[in-house]
């Protein structure tokens, strides 16, 4: 097991409740995870999902041994998760799940171990013609201009400069560059990414965040690709370790 200093951040690519939580059982055996800890899971954490297994999910991140904080992907039940009370943490507002499980609200801004960290979920369903309103489906996923708005007013704050963004899914100049980077070998884009890479308003707003702010890094989910983009990175297998 690897030794750490005292706090650390780790970011890592959607979860969906306990389907592919494997990644954080691993890190746990990395790193003698404690409640000085955090990770953040960028969207799609599918822990507030189905009412009927919602109690068992909250359990297992609940007794995870850290703290679980996440942004909201397409896949969430917002209805569950807007019912959540809205508190301060760290800076910023969020949805308070259980005693270390936050849900990290958008166009907010949290100090983190020294770190200002900057959260923008949100998302389109590229398969949302087939999804249930209120069952499977939330118009709320997408980000709005209100959100954009609520981003930029708490930047102002901190001269629009942060050490990290997180995000759900990604800038749409950042999907083109995938693409270019995809096909660079005169291969096609996989069949399973041909659908997320058609760009939606969250990707336009995010164009727009990015134009006005700077980072050191961003980090996003949604595509179940790993995938380095200069310093934007894509997360679903991989952890992230940030430098403190």
């Amino acid at each position: 097991m690897e030794t750490k200093n005292n706090g650390c951040i780790f970011v890592c690519g959607d979860t969906h409740g306990m389907l592919d939580s494997k990644k954080i059982e691993r890190l746990k055996l990395r790193y003698p995870l404690t409640y000085d800890d955090y990770i953040i899971i960028c969207g799609d954490a599918g822990i507030v999902w189905d009412k009927d297994t919602i109690k068992d999910t909250i359990n297992y991140y609940e007794n995870f041994g850290t703290n679980i904080l996440f942004v909201d992907g397409n896949h969430e039940n917002f209805d569950l998760l807007n019912s959540y009370k809205v508190e301060m943490f760290n800076g910023g507002k969020v949805h308070k799940i259980a005693e270390h499980i936050f849900h990290l609200m958008r166009g907010q801004v949290y100090t983190l171990l020294g770190k200002t960290i900057l959260t923008m979920g949100g998302a389109s369903s590229h398969d949302k013609n087939s999804r249930q309103p209120h069952i499977s489906w939330w118009e709320d996923e997408e980000i709005t201009y209100s959100d954009l708005i609520e981003a930029n007013e708490n930047l102002q704050r901190y001269n629009n400069t942060v050490d990290y963004v997180i995000s759900h899914t990604q800038p749409s100049k950042v999907l083109d560059e995938l693409v270019e980077n995809l096909t660079a070998c005169g291969e096609s884009v996989p069949y399973f990414l041909q659908p997320k890479l058609n760009k939606t308003q969250s990707n336009m707003l995010l164009d727009e965040l990015d134009n006005n702010i700077q980072y050191k890094k961003w980090f996003s989910g949604h595509l179940h690709i790993d995938e380095y983009i200069k310093n934007h990175i894509i997360l679903y297998d991989n952890i992230f370790k940030l430098n403190l």
